[in-house]
């Protein structure tokens, strides 16, 4: 078994406003060295990103909200078999001016 690691990666999303504002998909995969723990690992990433991330500014970029588009759901790496929990939220982002 691994580490207990968090990864985060975008998964799509689309400009919609030129240049002021972009909406992002990411999804994040937790994984660690049991079920339990990676799902209750999942669910405080996912509190941080929908409840600790809107407002949040960095490099002129604001974070103006989060959404949930999957909740945490169980998904074991297929190679390492390693316990895992995948979900993703889209982020809703503007210039910081």
């Amino acid at each position: 078994m691994g580490d207990t690691t968090i990864y985060l990666m975008q998964s799509g999303g689309y400009r919609s406003k030129r240049d002021r504002a972009d909406r992002l998909y990411i999804v994040y995969d937790v994984y660690a060295g049991s079920p339990a723990e990676a799902g209750a690992l999942a669910y405080t990433v996912r509190e941080y990103l929908l409840e600790q991330l809107p407002g949040q500014a960095l490099n002129g970029v604001l974070v103006l909200d989060v959404r949930e588009e999957d909740a945490p759901s169980w998904h074991p790496d297929m190679q390492s078999l390693e316990p895992a929990y995948s979900g993703e939220i889209c982020l809703y982002l503007v210039t910081d001016d």
